[in-house]
């Protein structure tokens, strides 16, 4: 069953994929692809779609979605999260919906009775549980762009090499890479390797 969060509808018109692939379909057609974008490592609005207020990115279709809008600025928040933060959402700003799904629930843990199990405080003890049919919610957001009140968003200092980083992850893996190519990089299933050009 979908539900509403933060004062947005309780569902769109369309199924959610159906509208991200509409708008998608539409943004190529003309000659833009939103995942595409000229950005410089480490500068404000450089990256994904995030929520300042949670510290989170925002993933698969929503990232995509929220791409898709053509912000120059990363921080999508919530009506009341902007709110809670002393901005204030523009009059006249339209939302942008993303959907997020919920796989558990805490409930209160049950005697055979049906009385709910106390800790030794008295407070009743939660457990979680796994839902048959996950919930889907969708909640309305807008982007830092759409708000008053929000100080401007802070480049994000680079700590640490990324090429270092790649190779110990790579090292890491444990896989077996051979740069001994001129112009071709492949997979070889039957040596479970990978080749790719000199360095």
């Amino acid at each position: 069953m979908a539900k509403s969060n933060d004062n947005g509808p309780a569902e769109p018109k369309k199924p959610f994929h159906e509208v991200v692939a509409e708008k998608l379909i539409t943004q190529l057609e003309q000659g833009t692809a939103p995942w595409q974008k000229p950005w410089n490592p480490g500068l404000p609005g450089a990256g994904m779609p995030m929520n300042p207020v949670t510290g989170k990115r925002y993933k698969g279709i929503n990232a995509v979605h929220l791409l898709s809008e053509g912000r120059s600025d990363t921080r999508w928040l919530t009506f009341k999260q902007a709110k809670a933060a002393g901005a204030s959402v523009r009059k006249g700003e339209k939302a942008t919906h993303v959907q997020y799904w919920q796989f558990t629930r805490d409930v209160v843990k049950k005697e055979k009775d049906g009385t709910p199990v106390l800790d030794d405080k008295g407070k009743p003890v939660k457990e979680t549980v796994k839902l048959e049919r996950p919930d889907v919610f969708y909640a309305a957001v807008f982007n830092a762009e759409q708000i008053d009140g929000l100080p401007p968003a802070v480049a994000i200092e680079k700590k640490w090499d990324s090429q270092e980083r790649a190779e110990q992850i790579l090292a890491a893996s444990g896989a077996k890479i051979s740069h001994d190519q001129q112009d071709r990089a492949f997979y070889r299933m039957s040596t479970d390797s990978i080749h790719l050009p000199y360095k």
